[in-house]
């Protein structure tokens, strides 16, 4: 796998006309039409949900550290992360305590562009959660032991109820970083979770190295007109990339056995096809 910032059109022409190089890799089962369709709509799905939920509990983040007893309850201890919950008014952001058997500590609701609604609160007693909540939570405490080989020392957690009406729960491990312009792709993981969210059914990770991209310079992201990568493990782009572009604010070309493709504003379009894959 490799990354490179496109700063032209010659080398976007260039990446476009390049063959797929898979560099002795076993490269994914050519797949039909169909297949592909159903694969591009649900990654750009569920890429969009693991952006809103991972910048709704950003921003709550930011919103109830402003509380004092959070910030007390932080150093003693006391919190045992969050949960997010789309709902009608927006994403709820639950902070729960660390108990074996959590309780909701502090909410913020998150509106889709990105702002608080309301005032984050700090509840007066801690609350028993909702079916939903404790699920929610117990998916992201089994998440917290499995084994993976990690890339950074900071990861974030996205716990999101399976896809397409399956039940259970999807949770993402994404990494962390303090550096700026660093896109820290490698080793962002998903881990399926059975209903009862205690129960770990199958662990992928979306790279085979701790790939990053870079973007560049403030004073040159003018002229940068993408983010390419060659992805290995999949014959399209898939959930993980549609979520890296969107947090990047920045067009990624994904080269894959299929074609190659562009993922723009969470939105994924095909720029060629492979001559293998179309016959």
């Amino acid at each position: 796998m490799k990354c490179i910032a496109v700063r032209s059109a010659w080398l976007l022409s260039a990446f476009v006309a390049a063959p797929f190089a898979h560099a002795q890799e076993e490269t994914p089962a050519p797949v039909g039409d169909a297949q592909v369709t159903k694969a591009l709509l649900d990654a750009e799905a569920a890429g969009r949900a693991i952006y809103l939920h991972d910048q709704a509990a950003a921003v709550a983040s930011d919103a109830v550290t402003g509380i004092e007893s959070f910030r007390e309850d932080g150093k003693r201890g006391r919190l045992g992360g969050w949960i997010t919950e789309q709902r009608e008014e927006g994403i709820v952001v639950t902070f729960v305590s660390s108990e074996p058997v959590p309780r909701a500590r502090y909410r913020a609701t998150v509106s889709a562009d990105g702002r608080v609604v309301g005032d984050a609160v700090a509840l007066a007693e801690p609350a028993a959660l909702t079916e939903y909540e404790l699920r929610a939570a117990h998916a992201r405490t089994t998440a917290s032991t499995a084994t993976f080989e990690p890339c950074s020392r900071m990861y974030n957690t996205v716990v999101l109820p399976a896809a397409n009406d399956a039940s259970g729960w999807n949770v993402y491990l994404l990494p962390g970083t303090t550096q700026h312009g660093v896109v820290p792709i490698g080793g962002s993981y998903r881990l399926d979770i059975d209903a009862s969210g205690e129960n770990i059914i199958k662990q992928r990770p979306f790279t085979r190295t701790c790939i990053a991209l870079e973007r560049p310079p403030e004073d040159k992201a003018r002229e940068t007109v993408a983010l390419v990568i060659t992805h290995l493990l999949d014959p399209t782009p898939t959930e993980v990339h549609v979520f890296w572009s969107l947090w990047a604010r920045t067009p990624l070309y994904v080269a894959t056995s299929e074609g190659n493709w562009l993922i723009e504003a969470g939105r994924i379009s095909l720029v060629s096809r492979h001559e293998a894959s179309t016959k």
